[in-house]
């Protein structure tokens, strides 16, 4: 067990590295990467991307990602068991009145009913910006320009991606973390896309022809046509 905040405030401050830096190494903001540093994960998202925000600040950082990411499951599970227990204590007290009893169902039922739509907004508010994976992200077509479309899985990692139409300052057509084991089917004459983590993603082209990276590992830039890739300087 170690403190995850602590080690990665470390090597961030070790290596000299700045928040504005890593914020566009990483495409997380930089408040979250404060959070993580504090451990304040409250303020982060559902844990779906926390855990992918964490591998891919350590990643970055040079540290082992699926390493935090573990720790960070440990202290979870154990968080949510301490409430089990905590629950079954509760139980085991003496009976109350019925009177006492329907205040209590009552003020429960309101709580989580609070708790329920204060979670909703948030999420709902999240990703609104980070459109989920597995959908198919379609741009306007001219009649006259022929038609790129690629597939994008993650199949050794979360990555943070930014794909957008023609080039760096084009439209968006997606910006957001894709899990580990889903994919993102893109359609445009030009796409430009960076991703936080070369490695972790497959590339595929229409008719199923893969496109490969070599050897390439971490951030990348890749303009892709309907004549295939073009791997661009960072």
């Amino acid at each position: 067990m170690f403190e995850i905040g602590n080690s990665l405030r470390e090597a961030r401050e070790r290596q000299g590295r700045t928040f504005a830096d890593l914020e566009r190494k990483t495409e997380i903001r930089t408040r979250y990467l404060k959070a993580l540093e504090e451990e304040q994960f409250s303020l982060l998202p559902a844990p779906a991307y926390m855990r992918g925000f964490l591998r891919v600040y350590a990643d970055e950082l040079g540290l082992d990602g699926q390493l935090y990411v573990d720790e960070f499951n440990s202290r979870f599970t154990v968080s949510e068991a301490a409430v089990s227990v905590s629950q079954r204590r509760e139980r085991r007290t003496p009976v109350q009145t019925r009177h006492s009893r329907r205040i209590a169902t009552s003020a429960v039922v309101i709580s989580l009913a609070l708790i329920i739509g204060v979670s909703f907004l948030l999420f709902a508010a999240f990703t609104s910006k980070s459109p989920k994976a597995d959908v198919v992200n379609l741009h306007p077509q001219t009649t006259n320009q022929e038609v790129t479309r690629l597939k994008i899985t993650a199949v050794r990692g979360d990555v943070s991606v930014d794909a957008r139409t023609g080039r760096q300052n084009g439209a968006l057509i997606y910006g957001g973390m894709l899990i580990k084991g889903h994919h993102l089917s893109l359609n445009s004459s030009t796409i430009w896309i960076r991703v936080t983590a070369i490695q972790n993603v497959s590339w595929t082209l229409a008719g199923g022809t893969p496109a490969t990276a070599g050897n390439r590992v971490g951030p990348a830039t890749v303009l892709f046509t309907p004549n295939g890739p073009k791997f661009l300087t960072k």
